[in-house]
């Protein structure tokens, strides 16, 4: 059955951060409405004026806070799917009618008449400000995940990974430090320039996995044991009956197997 969107993910408060901002939200929200507006008569319930008010959208956001702060970390649900969330805020709009009804109740009306008109009132009201705060911290975070990968994709941060035989990545690397990678035995051994020193990592996978995932146009195989980076060799040289190919940084030669040499050829002369 294809999914819906009522069972896409909605990662977007489940960081404490973001959940304190959304309550903040809901409660400055809340507090300008109802002092500003006075919506449905509730300065006819207080004699503070405007403060009464203010206390009123405080206090209204009280169940959120603790619903959003205290409740969720316990729910073993670390992301909510969109129709979880609509549950949750159905759930809090519940608990926020309970809540006001018993906060004001009103002595010439039965405690079910209460809810049914608080439970009417706290929905119209706290829907402004929920739905607010949600599509804020979410273009926030959106905005965030987009420059993050256009950080990423860049030139400067271009990163390759290299997994092992189980596919986890083990060891990731600037693609222009790369210098050549050997194959010993199960393993592959990475060379790299770090500050114009030569380091290596040792990851257990095969130069023909590495082949296959394609990580870059730039990593050539060369022999049976190397595979170089082509931005990194500086010349290929004939010795007797071989070839070998001088990287940048290092004392070594990598040989080229004859299969090979002419691909170098085309790519490394002119």
């Amino acid at each position: 059955m294809k999914d819906t969107f009522l069972d896409e993910p909605f990662p977007y408060l489940d960081k404490l951060k973001y959940r304190l901002i959304h309550v903040g939200i809901i409660m400055a929200y809340s507090i300008f409405f109802m002092v500003v507006f006075q919506p449905f008569g509730f300065d006819a319930w207080l004699t503070k004026g405007w403060y009464g008010l203010a206390l009123l959208g405080i206090l209204g956001s009280i169940p959120i806070a603790i619903s959003q702060l205290v409740v969720r970390p316990l729910v073993h649900i670390k992301t909510f799917k969109v129709k979880y969330l609509l549950l949750w805020f159905i759930l809090e709009l519940l608990a926020l009618t309970v809540f006001m009804a018993i906060l004001y109740e009103d002595p010439e009306y039965t405690f079910i008449e209460d809810l049914e008109t608080t439970f009417k009132y706290t929905g119209l009201i706290a829907i402004l400000p929920y739905s607010f705060s949600i599509l804020i911290i979410t273009l926030i975070q959106i905005n965030k995940e987009k420059n993050a990968k256009k950080v990423l994709t860049s030139d400067d941060i271009d990163l390759i990974s290299f997994k092992d035989e189980r596919d986890q990545v083990k060891f990731s690397v600037k693609s222009k430090d790369i210098l050549f990678l050997e194959s010993t035995d199960n393993y592959v051994t990475v060379y790299f320039s770090n500050e114009d020193k030569v380091n290596k990592h040792l990851v257990r996978t095969s130069l023909k996995n590495i082949e296959n995932a394609e990580l870059s146009t730039k990593l050539l195989r060369c022999h049976r044991s190397f595979i170089v980076n082509l931005d990194n060799v500086l010349w290929m040289k004939k010795e007797g009956r071989n070839f070998v190919l001088k990287i940048k940084n290092t004392e070594s030669f990598i040989p080229v197997s004859r299969s090979y040499i002419p691909r170098f050829k085309s790519l490394l002369q002119p």
